[in-house]
Protein backbone atom coordinates (compact mmCIF):
# COMPACT_ATOMS: atom_id res chain seq x y z
CA UNK A 1 0.00 0.00 0.00
CA UNK A 2 1.12 3.49 -1.18
CA UNK A 3 0.06 6.56 0.78
CA UNK A 4 0.73 10.48 -0.70
CA UNK A 5 0.37 13.85 1.10
CA UNK A 6 0.15 16.74 -1.64
CA UNK A 7 -1.28 19.16 0.37
CA UNK A 8 0.20 20.41 3.40
CA UNK A 9 -1.36 24.01 3.48
CA UNK A 10 -3.79 23.10 6.27
CA UNK A 11 -1.47 25.97 9.13
CA UNK A 12 -1.98 25.31 12.42
CA UNK A 13 -4.71 23.68 13.81
CA UNK A 14 -4.99 23.95 17.97
CA UNK A 15 -8.81 22.71 18.20
CA UNK A 16 -8.72 19.25 16.68
CA UNK A 17 -7.47 16.56 19.29
CA UNK A 18 -4.06 13.98 17.93
CA UNK A 19 -6.63 10.87 17.13
CA UNK A 20 -9.01 13.87 14.74
CA UNK A 21 -6.72 15.87 13.23
CA UNK A 22 -4.59 13.62 11.06
CA UNK A 23 -7.47 12.12 9.74
CA UNK A 24 -7.85 14.08 6.50
CA UNK A 25 -5.92 12.79 3.41
CA UNK A 26 -7.05 15.90 1.38
CA UNK A 27 -5.22 18.47 3.46
CA UNK A 28 -2.67 18.34 5.66
CA UNK A 29 -2.61 20.41 9.20
CA UNK A 30 -0.01 21.08 11.64
CA UNK A 31 -0.54 20.52 15.38
CA UNK A 32 2.53 22.96 15.99
CA UNK A 33 4.41 25.16 14.35
CA UNK A 34 7.09 27.89 14.61
CA UNK A 35 8.67 29.99 11.26
CA UNK A 36 7.24 27.92 9.18
CA UNK A 37 4.69 29.29 6.29
CA UNK A 38 2.65 27.94 3.16
CA UNK A 39 4.67 27.33 0.20
CA UNK A 40 3.16 27.84 -3.26
CA UNK A 41 -0.61 27.20 -2.02
CA UNK A 42 0.16 23.45 -0.96
CA UNK A 43 3.90 22.89 0.52
CA UNK A 44 5.74 24.54 3.65
CA UNK A 45 8.84 26.07 4.00
CA UNK A 46 11.11 28.23 6.34
CA UNK A 47 9.63 32.11 6.41
CA UNK A 48 12.07 34.47 5.99
CA UNK A 49 14.07 36.66 8.75
CA UNK A 50 14.18 40.33 9.69
CA UNK A 51 17.22 42.99 9.31
CA UNK A 52 17.63 46.69 10.24
CA UNK A 53 15.73 49.26 8.12
CA UNK A 54 16.75 51.78 10.69
CA UNK A 55 18.24 53.17 14.35
CA UNK A 56 17.39 56.20 16.15
CA UNK A 57 20.00 58.27 17.64
CA UNK A 58 19.45 57.24 20.80
CA UNK A 59 18.30 54.08 22.76
CA UNK A 60 14.74 54.22 23.83
CA UNK A 61 11.48 51.92 23.15
CA UNK A 62 9.21 53.02 20.06
CA UNK A 63 5.89 53.49 20.88
CA UNK A 64 4.20 53.92 17.27
CA UNK A 65 5.11 53.62 13.78
CA UNK A 66 3.09 55.19 10.66
CA UNK A 67 3.06 56.15 7.14
CA UNK A 68 2.46 59.46 5.50
CA UNK A 69 3.62 60.06 1.87
CA UNK A 70 6.38 58.07 1.76
CA UNK A 71 7.75 59.14 5.46
CA UNK A 72 7.53 56.96 8.37
CA UNK A 73 6.21 59.01 11.69
CA UNK A 74 7.91 57.17 14.60
CA UNK A 75 7.23 58.04 18.02
CA UNK A 76 8.88 56.86 21.52
CA UNK A 77 8.69 56.48 25.22
CA UNK A 78 9.96 59.90 26.03
CA UNK A 79 7.28 61.76 23.77
CA UNK A 80 9.48 62.45 20.98
CA UNK A 81 8.65 62.56 17.55
CA UNK A 82 10.84 61.51 14.55
CA UNK A 83 10.18 61.41 10.98
CA UNK A 84 12.32 58.71 8.60
CA UNK A 85 12.40 59.84 5.24
CA UNK A 86 12.48 57.34 2.68
CA UNK A 87 13.98 59.29 -0.51
CA UNK A 88 16.84 61.02 1.35
CA UNK A 89 17.15 57.85 4.27
CA UNK A 90 16.70 61.09 6.98
CA UNK A 91 15.50 61.16 10.39
CA UNK A 92 13.95 64.66 11.89
CA UNK A 93 12.71 65.28 14.55
CA UNK A 94 8.91 67.29 15.02
CA UNK A 95 8.84 70.26 17.59
CA UNK A 96 6.10 68.52 20.12
CA UNK A 97 6.59 65.97 22.89
CA UNK A 98 4.27 63.29 23.81
CA UNK A 99 2.82 62.90 26.99
CA UNK A 100 0.83 59.61 25.85
CA UNK A 101 2.71 56.33 24.91
CA UNK A 102 -0.03 55.01 23.09
CA UNK A 103 -0.30 57.21 20.13
CA UNK A 104 -3.14 56.83 16.95
CA UNK A 105 -2.90 58.08 13.94
CA UNK A 106 -5.29 59.15 10.98
CA UNK A 107 -4.06 60.56 7.50
CA UNK A 108 -5.98 63.57 6.77
CA UNK A 109 -5.26 65.80 3.75
CA UNK A 110 -1.63 66.34 3.13
CA UNK A 111 -1.07 65.56 6.71
CA UNK A 112 -1.64 63.06 9.94
CA UNK A 113 -3.83 63.63 13.12
CA UNK A 114 -2.28 62.29 16.00
CA UNK A 115 -3.38 61.76 19.73
CA UNK A 116 -2.59 59.64 22.56
CA UNK A 117 -4.42 59.11 25.73
CA UNK A 118 -2.68 62.13 27.59
CA UNK A 119 -2.59 64.26 24.23
CA UNK A 120 -5.35 66.24 22.16
CA UNK A 121 -5.21 65.67 18.93
CA UNK A 122 -2.95 67.70 16.65
CA UNK A 123 -2.02 67.95 13.15
CA UNK A 124 1.36 67.05 11.42
CA UNK A 125 1.69 68.71 8.63
CA UNK A 126 3.70 68.00 5.74
CA UNK A 127 6.33 70.45 6.56
CA UNK A 128 6.25 69.08 10.19
CA UNK A 129 4.40 71.84 12.10
CA UNK A 130 1.98 71.04 14.41
CA UNK A 131 -1.49 72.71 15.08
CA UNK A 132 -4.23 71.64 17.56
CA UNK A 133 -7.43 70.07 16.14
CA UNK A 134 -9.58 71.32 19.35
CA UNK A 135 -9.51 73.82 22.28
CA UNK A 136 -11.94 71.44 24.16
CA UNK A 137 -9.41 68.92 26.49
CA UNK A 138 -10.52 65.51 25.74
CA UNK A 139 -9.30 62.30 26.86
CA UNK A 140 -8.87 60.44 23.13
CA UNK A 141 -9.94 56.67 22.75
CA UNK A 142 -10.09 56.41 19.21
CA UNK A 143 -9.51 58.10 16.14
CA UNK A 144 -10.59 57.88 12.06
CA UNK A 145 -11.35 60.28 9.31
CA UNK A 146 -14.84 59.37 7.36
CA UNK A 147 -16.73 61.07 4.59
CA UNK A 148 -14.21 63.81 4.85
CA UNK A 149 -14.39 64.72 8.69
CA UNK A 150 -12.62 64.23 11.62
CA UNK A 151 -13.96 61.37 14.15
CA UNK A 152 -12.55 61.65 17.75
CA UNK A 153 -13.99 59.34 19.88
CA UNK A 154 -13.82 60.44 23.99
CA UNK A 155 -15.72 58.21 26.36
CA UNK A 156 -18.69 57.61 24.99
CA UNK A 157 -19.13 60.53 22.86
CA UNK A 158 -18.22 60.62 19.38
CA UNK A 159 -16.67 64.61 17.97
CA UNK A 160 -16.68 64.78 14.11
CA UNK A 161 -15.36 67.70 12.66
CA UNK A 162 -16.83 70.74 9.90
CA UNK A 163 -16.51 68.81 6.06
CA UNK A 164 -12.73 69.15 5.02
CA UNK A 165 -11.41 70.58 8.30
CA UNK A 166 -9.17 69.03 10.70
CA UNK A 167 -9.02 71.95 13.51
CA UNK A 168 -12.86 72.99 13.32
CA UNK A 169 -15.15 71.22 15.68
CA UNK A 170 -17.46 74.10 16.52
CA UNK A 171 -19.10 75.40 13.27
CA UNK A 172 -23.19 74.79 14.45
CA UNK A 173 -25.07 72.44 12.00
CA UNK A 174 -21.59 71.40 10.30
CA UNK A 175 -19.83 70.49 13.25
CA UNK A 176 -20.70 68.59 16.41
CA UNK A 177 -21.14 65.49 18.56
CA UNK A 178 -23.05 62.84 19.40
CA UNK A 179 -22.96 61.24 22.78
CA UNK A 180 -24.62 58.31 24.69
CA UNK A 181 -26.43 56.70 21.62
CA UNK A 182 -29.40 54.65 22.31
CA UNK A 183 -28.54 54.83 26.07
CA UNK A 184 -25.35 53.55 25.99
CA UNK A 185 -22.89 55.30 27.98
CA UNK A 186 -19.77 52.58 27.65
CA UNK A 187 -16.70 54.25 26.39
CA UNK A 188 -16.22 53.94 22.45
CA UNK A 189 -13.08 51.52 21.70
CA UNK A 190 -12.77 51.82 18.61
CA UNK A 191 -14.09 53.76 15.15
CA UNK A 192 -13.35 52.49 11.57
CA UNK A 193 -14.66 53.38 8.07
CA UNK A 194 -15.92 50.27 6.49
CA UNK A 195 -17.96 50.72 2.34
CA UNK A 196 -20.76 53.67 3.28
CA UNK A 197 -20.68 53.41 7.41
CA UNK A 198 -18.36 53.93 9.81
CA UNK A 199 -18.42 51.09 12.77
CA UNK A 200 -18.42 52.11 16.01
CA UNK A 201 -17.24 49.39 18.44
CA UNK A 202 -17.48 49.73 22.34
CA UNK A 203 -16.68 46.68 24.23
CA UNK A 204 -19.65 44.74 24.11
CA UNK A 205 -21.66 45.76 20.98
CA UNK A 206 -21.01 47.31 17.44
CA UNK A 207 -22.96 50.35 15.97
CA UNK A 208 -22.85 51.53 12.50
CA UNK A 209 -23.08 55.01 11.47
CA UNK A 210 -24.43 56.11 7.98
CA UNK A 211 -24.87 59.34 6.15
CA UNK A 212 -23.28 62.15 4.39
CA UNK A 213 -23.89 65.13 7.15
CA UNK A 214 -25.53 65.95 10.20
CA UNK A 215 -28.74 66.41 8.77
CA UNK A 216 -29.21 62.59 7.82
CA UNK A 217 -26.46 61.08 10.25
CA UNK A 218 -27.95 57.78 11.88
CA UNK A 219 -26.54 55.26 13.95
CA UNK A 220 -28.16 51.62 13.73
CA UNK A 221 -26.95 48.81 16.45
CA UNK A 222 -24.93 46.10 14.76
CA UNK A 223 -24.00 43.31 16.96
CA UNK A 224 -23.67 42.62 20.69
CA UNK A 225 -19.85 41.91 20.56
CA UNK A 226 -17.41 44.49 20.58
CA UNK A 227 -13.71 45.32 20.34
CA UNK A 228 -11.11 44.75 22.59
CA UNK A 229 -8.50 47.36 21.02
CA UNK A 230 -8.47 50.17 18.91
CA UNK A 231 -5.82 49.04 16.54
CA UNK A 232 -6.80 45.70 15.79
CA UNK A 233 -9.07 46.19 13.37
CA UNK A 234 -8.33 46.24 9.51
CA UNK A 235 -9.95 46.23 6.59
CA UNK A 236 -9.40 43.14 4.16
CA UNK A 237 -10.80 42.77 0.51
CA UNK A 238 -14.74 42.60 1.33
CA UNK A 239 -14.27 42.33 4.98
CA UNK A 240 -14.04 44.51 8.25
CA UNK A 241 -11.84 42.43 10.75
CA UNK A 242 -11.66 43.02 14.57
CA UNK A 243 -10.84 41.50 17.84
CA UNK A 244 -13.25 40.34 20.58
CA UNK A 245 -13.16 37.22 22.39
CA UNK A 246 -12.28 35.81 18.96
CA UNK A 247 -11.19 37.80 15.14
CA UNK A 248 -14.74 38.25 13.57
CA UNK A 249 -15.65 40.07 10.57
CA UNK A 250 -18.24 42.38 9.32
CA UNK A 251 -18.78 41.82 5.77
CA UNK A 252 -21.24 42.92 3.02
CA UNK A 253 -22.92 40.39 1.30
CA UNK A 254 -26.22 39.51 -1.22
CA UNK A 255 -27.20 41.75 -4.24
CA UNK A 256 -28.82 44.44 -1.18
CA UNK A 257 -25.22 44.96 -0.34
CA UNK A 258 -26.51 44.11 3.62
CA UNK A 259 -24.12 43.84 6.59
CA UNK A 260 -23.81 40.84 8.42
CA UNK A 261 -22.02 39.52 11.20
CA UNK A 262 -19.22 36.63 9.78
CA UNK A 263 -17.94 34.11 11.64
CA UNK A 264 -14.86 33.50 13.80
CA UNK A 265 -11.74 33.35 11.54
CA UNK A 266 -9.44 32.45 14.66
CA UNK A 267 -11.12 28.97 16.06
CA UNK A 268 -8.38 27.35 14.89
CA UNK A 269 -6.13 29.08 17.36
CA UNK A 270 -8.66 29.52 19.92
CA UNK A 271 -6.98 27.88 22.88
CA UNK A 272 -3.57 29.99 22.21
CA UNK A 273 -6.43 32.93 23.88
CA UNK A 274 -5.94 31.76 27.08
CA UNK A 275 -2.41 32.35 26.96
CA UNK A 276 -3.17 36.40 26.70
CA UNK A 277 -3.21 38.97 29.64
CA UNK A 278 -6.75 40.24 29.12
CA UNK A 279 -5.87 43.58 31.28
CA UNK A 280 -3.83 44.15 28.12
CA UNK A 281 -5.72 43.34 25.54
CA UNK A 282 -6.15 47.20 24.58
CA UNK A 283 -2.04 46.84 23.67
CA UNK A 284 -2.93 44.54 20.76
CA UNK A 285 -2.62 45.98 16.92
CA UNK A 286 -2.56 44.29 13.59
CA UNK A 287 -1.25 44.95 10.03
CA UNK A 288 -2.35 44.04 6.93
CA UNK A 289 0.09 42.87 4.53
CA UNK A 290 -1.72 43.17 1.75
CA UNK A 291 1.47 41.87 -1.03
CA UNK A 292 1.24 38.01 0.95
CA UNK A 293 -2.59 38.41 1.48
CA UNK A 294 -1.62 37.97 5.16
CA UNK A 295 -2.81 39.91 8.82
CA UNK A 296 -0.25 39.93 11.14
CA UNK A 297 -1.38 40.01 14.82
CA UNK A 298 0.75 40.89 17.76
CA UNK A 299 -0.80 39.96 21.15
CA UNK A 300 0.12 40.26 24.71
CA UNK A 301 1.17 37.54 26.72
CA UNK A 302 0.82 36.77 30.26
CA UNK A 303 4.59 36.02 30.82
CA UNK A 304 5.75 38.83 28.21
CA UNK A 305 5.85 42.56 28.00
CA UNK A 306 6.80 42.76 24.18
CA UNK A 307 5.51 40.87 20.75
CA UNK A 308 7.77 38.27 20.50
CA UNK A 309 5.25 35.90 19.23
CA UNK A 310 3.38 37.07 16.07
CA UNK A 311 0.53 34.89 14.97
CA UNK A 312 -0.08 35.57 10.97
CA UNK A 313 -3.50 35.05 9.06
CA UNK A 314 -3.14 33.89 5.58
CA UNK A 315 -6.59 34.71 4.56
CA UNK A 316 -6.20 33.27 0.68
CA UNK A 317 -5.55 29.51 2.01
CA UNK A 318 -7.40 29.87 5.51
CA UNK A 319 -4.14 29.05 7.45
CA UNK A 320 -2.73 30.31 10.57
CA UNK A 321 1.15 30.53 11.39
CA UNK A 322 3.47 31.42 14.73
CA UNK A 323 6.57 33.52 13.81
CA UNK A 324 8.87 34.10 17.01
CA UNK A 325 11.42 36.69 16.78
CA UNK A 326 14.06 37.50 19.15
CA UNK A 327 13.65 41.23 18.92
CA UNK A 328 11.75 42.78 21.52
CA UNK A 329 8.86 44.54 19.28
CA UNK A 330 6.53 47.12 20.29
CA UNK A 331 4.90 47.86 17.68
CA UNK A 332 4.73 47.85 13.41
CA UNK A 333 3.25 49.33 10.35
CA UNK A 334 2.81 48.90 6.86
CA UNK A 335 5.46 50.98 4.84
CA UNK A 336 5.88 51.33 1.20
CA UNK A 337 4.22 47.65 1.32
CA UNK A 338 6.19 46.14 3.64
CA UNK A 339 5.95 45.44 7.13
CA UNK A 340 8.29 47.00 9.72
CA UNK A 341 8.83 46.11 13.16
CA UNK A 342 10.04 48.54 15.93
CA UNK A 343 11.54 47.20 19.47
CA UNK A 344 12.66 48.31 22.56
CA UNK A 345 15.64 49.73 22.10
CA UNK A 346 14.64 52.00 18.98
CA UNK A 347 15.92 49.65 15.97
CA UNK A 348 12.95 49.53 13.30
CA UNK A 349 13.40 46.28 10.96
CA UNK A 350 11.91 45.28 7.97
CA UNK A 351 10.47 41.84 8.50
CA UNK A 352 9.73 39.03 5.60
CA UNK A 353 13.41 39.26 3.85
CA UNK A 354 16.60 37.52 4.37
CA UNK A 355 17.85 34.38 6.02
CA UNK A 356 18.43 35.63 9.51
CA UNK A 357 16.99 37.52 12.28
CA UNK A 358 18.99 40.39 12.10
CA UNK A 359 22.14 38.14 11.84
CA UNK A 360 20.96 35.72 13.96
CA UNK A 361 19.26 32.18 13.46
CA UNK A 362 15.92 31.92 12.57
CA UNK A 363 14.95 28.71 15.00
CA UNK A 364 11.76 26.77 12.80
CA UNK A 365 9.67 23.41 13.30
CA UNK A 366 6.96 21.51 12.03
CA UNK A 367 4.65 18.87 13.14
CA UNK A 368 2.59 16.89 11.32
CA UNK A 369 -0.58 15.36 12.95
CA UNK A 370 -0.85 12.10 13.93
CA UNK A 371 -1.02 10.31 10.80
CA UNK A 372 -2.37 6.54 10.93
CA UNK A 373 -0.79 6.25 7.42
CA UNK A 374 -3.94 3.30 7.16
CA UNK A 375 -6.36 1.52 9.18
CA UNK A 376 -5.72 3.31 13.03
CA UNK A 377 -6.39 -0.18 14.38
CA UNK A 378 -3.53 -2.18 12.76
CA UNK A 379 0.50 -1.49 13.50
CA UNK A 380 1.77 -0.23 10.44
CA UNK A 381 5.27 -1.40 8.84
CA UNK A 382 6.51 1.52 7.05
CA UNK A 383 9.23 -0.01 4.48
CA UNK A 384 10.04 3.24 2.88
CA UNK A 385 9.44 7.11 3.39
CA UNK A 386 10.30 10.01 1.02
CA UNK A 387 10.28 13.98 1.55
CA UNK A 388 9.59 15.66 -1.37
CA UNK A 389 11.34 18.91 -1.30
CA UNK A 390 11.42 21.97 -3.86
CA UNK A 391 14.77 21.50 -5.34
CA UNK A 392 14.75 24.95 -5.68
CA UNK A 393 15.37 25.68 -2.29
CA UNK A 394 17.89 24.37 -0.16
CA UNK A 395 16.89 21.74 1.90
CA UNK A 396 18.65 21.36 5.47
CA UNK A 397 16.77 20.03 8.57
CA UNK A 398 17.18 17.81 11.54
CA UNK A 399 13.77 15.26 11.31
CA UNK A 400 12.29 13.05 14.14
CA UNK A 401 9.36 10.75 14.62
CA UNK A 402 6.54 10.66 17.28
CA UNK A 403 4.92 7.36 17.96
CA UNK A 404 1.72 6.32 18.74
CA UNK A 405 0.45 9.49 19.78
CA UNK A 406 3.53 9.81 22.23
CA UNK A 407 4.01 14.05 21.89
CA UNK A 408 6.53 13.60 24.41
CA UNK A 409 9.29 11.51 23.30
CA UNK A 410 10.53 11.13 19.52
CA UNK A 411 12.58 8.21 17.66
CA UNK A 412 14.46 7.95 15.00
CA UNK A 413 16.58 11.13 14.54
CA UNK A 414 17.89 11.62 11.26
CA UNK A 415 19.14 15.14 8.70
CA UNK A 416 18.13 15.73 5.58
CA UNK A 417 20.57 17.57 3.63
CA UNK A 418 20.05 18.88 -0.20
CA UNK A 419 21.45 21.71 -1.17
CA UNK A 420 20.16 23.71 -4.34
CA UNK A 421 22.07 23.07 -7.38
CA UNK A 422 23.30 27.06 -7.86
CA UNK A 423 24.69 27.07 -4.39
CA UNK A 424 28.45 26.64 -3.97
CA UNK A 425 29.19 25.08 -0.42
CA UNK A 426 32.56 25.70 0.87
CA UNK A 427 34.30 22.47 3.70
CA UNK A 428 36.23 23.28 6.23
CA UNK A 429 37.71 20.63 9.00
CA UNK A 430 34.36 19.99 10.62
CA UNK A 431 32.21 19.13 7.33
CA UNK A 432 31.26 15.58 7.20
CA UNK A 433 32.89 13.88 3.97
CA UNK A 434 29.04 12.30 3.21
CA UNK A 435 27.85 15.76 2.93
CA UNK A 436 26.48 15.04 -0.41
CA UNK A 437 27.71 18.36 -1.68
CA UNK A 438 31.25 20.11 -0.95
CA UNK A 439 34.38 19.82 -2.58
CA UNK A 440 36.35 16.41 -3.27
CA UNK A 441 38.54 15.52 -0.66
CA UNK A 442 42.27 16.31 -0.75
CA UNK A 443 43.42 13.30 -1.81
CA UNK A 444 41.50 12.74 -4.54
CA UNK A 445 42.80 13.32 -8.28
CA UNK A 446 40.01 15.42 -9.63
CA UNK A 447 38.31 18.12 -7.85
CA UNK A 448 35.08 17.17 -8.16
CA UNK A 449 31.58 19.36 -6.74
CA UNK A 450 29.17 16.41 -6.21
CA UNK A 451 25.99 17.55 -6.20
CA UNK A 452 22.06 16.03 -4.92
CA UNK A 453 19.47 16.87 -7.26
CA UNK A 454 16.99 14.36 -6.25
CA UNK A 455 13.41 16.27 -5.31
CA UNK A 456 12.99 12.85 -3.09
CA UNK A 457 14.45 12.71 -0.02
CA UNK A 458 14.16 9.09 2.04
CA UNK A 459 14.18 9.15 5.61
CA UNK A 460 13.41 5.92 7.93
CA UNK A 461 10.60 5.15 10.46
CA UNK A 462 11.41 2.17 12.28
CA UNK A 463 9.30 0.05 13.64
CA UNK A 464 5.58 -1.25 13.69
CA UNK A 465 3.33 1.69 14.72
CA UNK A 466 -0.30 2.65 15.20
CA UNK A 467 -0.06 6.41 14.12
CA UNK A 468 3.32 8.40 13.32
CA UNK A 469 3.96 12.27 13.58
CA UNK A 470 6.34 13.50 11.61
CA UNK A 471 9.64 16.83 13.18
CA UNK A 472 11.27 19.12 11.32
CA UNK A 473 13.46 21.32 12.96
CA UNK A 474 16.42 23.73 12.55
CA UNK A 475 18.46 26.15 14.98
CA UNK A 476 21.63 26.96 12.51
CA UNK A 477 21.94 29.83 9.78
CA UNK A 478 22.55 27.16 7.10
CA UNK A 479 19.43 25.45 7.41
CA UNK A 480 16.53 25.57 6.25
CA UNK A 481 13.12 23.46 4.22
CA UNK A 482 10.67 23.66 1.34
CA UNK A 483 8.76 20.57 1.43
CA UNK A 484 6.24 19.91 -1.18
CA UNK A 485 4.82 16.34 -0.64
CA UNK A 486 4.95 13.35 1.72
CA UNK A 487 4.94 9.80 0.22
CA UNK A 488 4.78 6.75 2.18
CA UNK A 489 5.63 3.50 0.10
CA UNK A 490 5.92 0.04 1.58
CA UNK A 491 3.15 0.05 3.63
CA UNK A 492 2.39 -3.48 5.63
CA UNK A 493 0.09 -4.13 8.63
CA UNK A 494 1.82 -6.04 11.39
CA UNK A 495 -0.94 -8.52 12.13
Amino acid sequence: MEIAYYDLSGGINLASTKTELGLSSQKIYWSDAENIEILHNKGICKQKGNTLFVSLPESEEITGLHEINNKLIISTCSGKIYVYHADTQELSTVDKVLSGVYPMFANFLDGTIIATEGDNPFFLASDLSCEECMSEQINVTALAVFKGRVWIASGSTLYYSALGTYNDFETESDAGYISDFFTDTDDIVAIKSYKNYLAIYKRNKVYLLSGNNPDDFAITPFADKGCYSANSIVNVENKQYFLSNGIFALEQVGELNQIRLGSEISLKIKSEFDKFLSINMFKSFCVHYESKNQVWYFFPYTDNQYFNIIWINDYVNKAWYKRVVPQNITTACIFKDSVLTADSEGNIYKEDCGTTFDGQAINFMWKSPFLSVGSAHHRKIIDEFYFIIDESYDNHFDFTVYKDYDSEHSDDPETIYAVHLEHMIWADDSTNDNTPCHWALDNDNIPIWSINSNTLEKAEISEANYSIQLCITGRNMDESCAIIGLQFREIYNDD
